[in-house]
């Protein structure tokens, strides 16, 4: 009966986090619904194994399947999205996620002799090692992320995969026992381990939504000081961005400027970093936004073709860029300066 109370309090404090990091305009708003589904989905499997366990009530666990199946691929696709924009291609690399999903919905839903946990177990088996391959990505790969919050990124992807590691267990467990006996010791330690399961939630939560909401502090402090070299590298780079005006290849990659100064891709992308406090992405991406705004005040080009001339490819990349630098939308930026 202990684990109701314990089962209440995750469900709160990870509707708290969901809350929280629903209003973080820090993060894109395709990741913060996805990564808020993540959390809304835990808590509700929290609260549906409270229910289940002190109400003896038969409904939440046929429910609880459904909505745990889905807590790991959310997961995935949040994390994922903090490197793609919003839009078609981030929509048909998510299809085959899409796909996973239903697949486990209607396997739940076949009238065949497996348990649901089997279902569980195999997509929390999938989606540990896609969030783990996840770690590979550097500062450059998730361009939507601030350098100096990587590895905030990096800590949130580890305690997922912890909770995700701990959930395989559970379910593997589950699994053997139901396999292997069905007396009612088995049955107390099964329940011990939804407590542990509840409580490591829990201790996930807690520490979670402190560090969201003290991420930006905590990043501050993370910056790291830049060197002499780091600075003449940024002052030939910012040269040859003014004078060649290479921001405008929309295919621009940091490969292609290091080669053209000479310099190894690493140091390039450190320097960036420590000079900017910003990816390589976003530096670039910041001098096709003002290309853009002096294109949208000194002409009387469309909006669209101010965004290819400015190097971007998508509208929706280029409104997301241009009203972070500037707080306004091309069009509200325009607006302004006639209504001026």
């Amino acid at each position: 009966m202990s684990s109701f109370p314990i089962s209440w309090l995750v469900s709160i404090l990870t509707l708290i986090a969901a809350y929280t990091l629903a209003w973080n305009t820090r993060i894109p708003q395709h990741a913060r619904i996805l990564l808020c589904g993540f959390l809304l989905s835990l808590g509700t499997v929290a609260l549906l194994l409270g229910l289940r366990l002190s109400f003896d009530l038969a409904w939440p666990g046929r429910v609880q399947p459904f909505v745990a199946v889905t807590a790991a691929p959310l997961a995935y696709l949040g994390f994922k999205a903090l490197g793609h924009e919003a839009g078609p291609q981030w929509r048909r690399t998510s299809r085959p996620d899409a796909v996973i999903v239903v697949a486990a919905f209607l396997g739940l839903l076949a009238p065949i002799p497996v348990s649901a946990d089997m279902f569980i177990l195999a997509i929390n088996c999938i989606y540990l090692v896609r969030i783990a391959a996840l770690l590979r990505r550097g500062a450059d790969d998730v361009p939507l992320v601030p350098p100096h919050a990587v590895h905030i990124l990096r800590a949130a992807i580890y305690a997922t995969l912890a909770l995700i590691g701990l959930m395989v267990l559970a379910d593997g467990l589950i699994v053997t026992a139901s396999l292997a006996a069905t007396d009612p010791q088995m049955v107390g330690m099964l329940t011990g381990v939804s407590g542990l399961f509840a409580g490591f939630i829990f201790v996930v939560a807690l520490i979670g939504a402190p560090m969201i909401l003290g991420a930006p502090r905590a990043a501050a402090e993370k910056l790291q000081t830049a060197t002499h070299h780091d600075q003449n590298l940024m002052a030939a780079l910012n040269a040859l961005m003014e004078e060649k005006q290479l921001y405008r290849d929309s295919n621009l990659t940091l490969s292609r400027v290091a080669k053209r100064l000479s310099a190894p891709v690493r140091d390039v992308s450190a320097a960036t970093n420590r000079v900017t406090g910003e990816n390589f992405s976003r530096f670039i991406n910041g001098h096709r936004i003002r290309y853009a705004q002096r294109a949208l005040q000194d002409t009387d080009l469309p909006v669209t073709e101010v965004m290819f001339e400015a190097g971007f490819l998508s509208k929706s990349s280029f409104n997301t860029e241009f009203r972070r630098v500037t707080g306004q939308t091309p069009s509200q930026f325009r607006a302004s300066l006639r209504g001026s």
